[in-house]
This record gives structure tokens, C-alpha cells and sequence, in this order.
């Protein structure tokens, strides 16, 4: 009797054992299992206060701001001559005329200076425009950024990221001098916006990529481990390689979308440099074909 106690008594320990080890395997990285999601074992979830989303992901590094809006667009209107004006982004008041070929038609420093040529206007159009401040919070050592709704602070869409910006796209950040700044001539406007451009995505991104462990409904990849090699192999080990694919917009040349809830959708969005018609050339970074990033965002309506 004391015989089959205790080999019962051994059979419950592993069979604890053996339930722990997969309960430990399940809670690393991020999860997603009978349409939540978790963080290391900590449930978390698209739409809830960014207080209680840090709890689980510990504490951000930085918070990227971007600030649209707060200024009113105004259009100013000249009846009898069937003529308008309006302020570009450089200040400068541009008119325009689309019902004859009017050589008065270009940019002027100022309204002031446009009435001295055409005299005083009929009217003027008004529209605010209000201000909008998009907060992106920040993992630089985990690779993730997540986005907050204005004003509420509440998770928007979680960004994972799995190969960093520079190494699949040529930004210009200025380090380096173009031709024309060579050879002494100024900067071009087009390569000024670029450059104001490349920055902003320079800084969105996440200094290092993420290497955790990624689960879909029970199959576990590693991003370290499947590399920048590693669509199929990433894609095949989450159970996503077959050719159902939904919904629209999901292929096997670009992305996988994972349509997991009708809140929440997963895109897993695929890199490859093999042809080179994208991206940096294989000779500067190396062969891609990898998951560049995995974007779980929030499929919120309008009335919501």
C-alpha cells in the first residue's frame, strides 16, 4: 500500500512538474490565447489606461509627442475677379485662379501685399482646425512602442519591433552631405522634408529590436531564433503558413493578418530584400526575409 502511495504521490509531482514548465513556457513574451492578450503571464489589452499596461511591461523609456492642428486654415475670396488665396505650410499666401491663366497667380509674402495688387477681398473663410497630440510611449530596450488615444492616455496599437528602421530603409538624417551641399549649393526643399521625415521615424523607432517569444493560440516562435531568415519559418510556427487567407488584404508576399477578435487584429508584416526593389541593398545590410514587425491594433469604430 505504502508502495502505491508513494509512486502516486511521484506520478502527481511530475505531472505538476510538467504542468508548471508549460504554464512558464505559455507566459513568456507576449500571448495571445482565446482572444486575449498577455505579457509575461500578465494579462493586458488593447483600450486599457496606460498606468495599468505599464504594470505589466514595466515602465517606458521615453515618450515620442507629435502635435498636429491648432491653427485656423483661412481662404480668402475675390468675387468679380472668380479668384482665391490661402497660407501654404511656409506662410506664404499663394493665389490661385482656376478660371483664367492669371499671371498673378503665385506666392506672395503676405495678404497685406496680395490686396496691393488686387485690391481688398470679398470675404474671408474661416476653419479651425483643433489641436491633436498623439503620445507614442516607448520600449527602447524591449523593442515595442505602443500608441495612446489623445487626451484619454489609453492603448491604442501595440507596436513590436522585429527589425530596426535603418536596417531596411535609407534615411537621411543629415550625417552625411549630398551632392549639392558638396559642391556648395543650398538644400532643396524636397530634400529638407525628407530629411524632417526620416528623423521623426528615426526617433519612433525603438533603439533595439525585440527578441522575446511570440504565441498565437499555443504555437510559440522566438524571434531571435528564426533571424532575418525567418518568414516561413515564423509564419508556419504560428500556424499561419496555409493559403486561407483573411482577411482581404492578407497575403503571403506581404503580410499575415491575424483576424483573432472583432476588437483586436494582428499583422505580422513580412520584409525581403532578395529583389531588391525595396529597401537597402543586400550588399549593405545582408539577405532579409523576415518579419520586419508585429502590430497588434485595435479595431475601434468610430462610436466607440
Amino acid at each position: 500500500m505504502k508502495i502505491l502511495k508513494t509512486i502516486a504521490l511521484i506520478t502527481f509531482v511530475q505531472l505538476v512538474s510538467c504542468q508548471s514548465k508549460q504554464e512558464k513556457k505559455m507566459e513568456t513574451g507576449f500571448v495571445i490565447q482565446d482572444s486575449k492578450l498577455y505579457y509575461n503571464s500578465k494579462e493586458i489589452a488593447l483600450g486599457m489606461p496606460i498606468e495599468k499596461f505599464t504594470d505589466a511591461m514595466g515602465m517606458y523609456d521615453r515618450i515620442d509627442i507629435d502635435s498636429s492642428g491648432g491653427f485656423t486654415n483661412r481662404t480668402w475670396h475675390w468675387i468679380k475677379l472668380r479668384g482665391e488665396a490661402y497660407e501654404n505650410e511656409e506662410n506664404k499666401i499663394v493665389y490661385v485662379n482656376p478660371y483664367i491663366d492669371d499671371e498673378k497667380e503665385k506666392e506672395y509674402n503676405s495678404i497685406e501685399e496680395l490686396v496691393e495688387i488686387l485690391g481688398k477681398y470679398d470675404s474671408v473663410e474661416e476653419e479651425k482646425m483643433n489641436l491633436r497630440i498623439d503620445k507614442l510611449f516607448i520600449w527602447d530596450k524591449l523593442g515595442i512602442s505602443l500608441s495612446a488615444y489623445p487626451e484619454t492616455n489609453i492603448v491604442g496599437n501595440i507596436h513590436i519591433q522585429t527589425l530596426h528602421v535603418t536596417k531596411y530603409w535609407e534615411l537621411d538624417l543629415g550625417l552625411v552631405k549630398n551632392f549639392e551641399e558638396q559642391n556648395g549649393f543650398p538644400l532643396t526643399k524636397e530634400v529638407k522634408e525628407k530629411r524632417k521625415q526620416d528623423k521623426e521615424h528615426f526617433e519612433e523607432a525603438p533603439k533595439e529590436e525585440y527578441k522575446g517569444n511570440f504565441t498565437y493560440n499555443g504555437n510559440t516562435i522566438n524571434l531571435k531564433q528564426i533571424g532575418y531568415r525567418g518568414w516561413d519559418k515564423g509564419v508556419k510556427g504560428l500556424g499561419l503558413g496555409g493559403s486561407d487567407f483573411d482577411p482581404p488584404g492578407d497575403s503571403s508576399t506581404s503580410s499575415r493578418w491575424i483576424k483573432d477578435d472583432y476588437d483586436m487584429y494582428v499583422t505580422l508584416e513580412r520584409f525581403s530584400n532578395e529583389e531588391e526593389f525595396e529597401g537597402l541593398s543586400p550588399d549593405k545590410v545582408g539577405k532579409f526575409d523576415c518579419i520586419k514587425s508585429i502590430v497588434i491594433w485595435w479595431h475601434k469604430t468610430n462610436d466607440q
